[in-house]
């Protein structure tokens, strides 16, 4: 016989949320990746600015 598996105290998630979970772990990645990119584009742009402005 197999032995019970010990009680969290709360019931198992369903596979429907443990899926929206990983959506939403990789909207957030994709969220955080956009943020980089938009930062490096924005400092990039400015330093192209500055530098084409004082020479």
């Amino acid at each position: 016989m197999t032995t019970p598996t010990p009680s969290t105290g709360r019931p198992p998630r369903p596979r429907r949320a443990l899926r929206t979970r990983t959506q939403r772990r990789a909207a957030a990645g994709h969220f955080v990746r956009g943020l980089a990119y938009g930062t490096g584009l924005a400092a990039t742009s400015l330093l192209s600015y500055w530098i084409e402005k004082h020479l």
